[in-house]
């Protein structure tokens, strides 16, 4: 410790100094370069040190904190509903004529009498005329010239005839031989077939349905068959023609 003391005098000693020695070149140097120069040459020079100063500044943040209550909220869903509305409108509007023409014919169909001989051949622009004959009639009379007789006597008459009418007259002759052929027995009729709409349902049908008929039978002999049909075809047909001219 006695060795150490002096040493330790000296080391102070010399921080002493040296912090000394420090003060005076601080001292020196800070000394205004201006006062040298007016010394030399008298000339007035300022030197202004820039410093910087930092300052540093504590900021304090203020949080305000609210209290928020929560309440339970009642949602009310709103559903949009598509409602069909039916309404009456009275609108003035013409009945079409169509409509009414059906409405009359139900009325005047609802009504109607039942048609006698008369009725069932006025009204007619004309006729078509068939003729059929079974296999033992056609042995006395072919369909053909039967077909002619009949309309000759019509047109004698001035009856209107066309193969592309709807109302038909409709001759048929069915004959059958004895076994020796030596007679025939026959059936010939006359119709007038009209063309009509049946319902059956909801669904139409078109059917030629015979509105009018006359009718006979009778027995011949072999010899005198084909003259006796002929001429029965002809009273028929002018009979046709009475009704339909009287009609007309």
């Amino acid at each position: 410790m006695g060795r150490l003391w002096p040493i330790f005098l000296q080391v102070r000693s010399i921080a002493f100094l040296s912090s000394c020695a420090t003060l005076i070149l601080v001292a020196i140097s800070c000394r205004p370069s201006g006062q040298e120069r007016k010394d030399q040459s008298k000339s007035v020079d300022v030197r202004i040190d820039t410093v910087i100063v930092r300052d540093t500044i504590a900021v304090v943040d203020t949080l305000l904190v609210k209290k928020v209550i929560v309440k339970p909220v009642a949602v009310v869903d709103t559903v949009i509903v598509e409602k069909e509305v039916v309404r009456e409108v009275e609108l003035p509007a013409e009945i079409p004529q169509g409509y009414v023409m059906a409405w009359e014919s139900f009325l005047a169909e609802s009504t109607a009498e039942l048609a006698d001989e008369k009725i069932c051949f006025s009204g007619i622009d004309s006729f078509a005329v068939f003729v059929s004959l079974n296999e033992p009639a056609k042995d006395i009379l072919s369909e053909q010239r039967a077909k002619e007789k009949v309309e000759l006597t019509l047109r004698r008459y001035d009856v209107p005839l066309s193969e592309s009418s709807h109302p038909l007259l409709d001759f048929k002759i069915e004959a059958a031989w004895q076994e020796d052929k030596s007679a025939a027995a026959f059936t010939m009729s006359t119709s007038l077939l009209e063309l009509l709409i049946i319902r059956r349902g909801n669904e139409p049908y078109r059917r030629m349905v015979a509105i009018w008929n006359d009718s006979h039978y009778g027995y011949v002999g072999r010899k005198v068959a084909r003259e006796f049909l002929l001429q029965y075809l002809e009273e028929k047909a002018e009979r046709v023609a009475n009704l339909y001219l009287s009609a007309n």
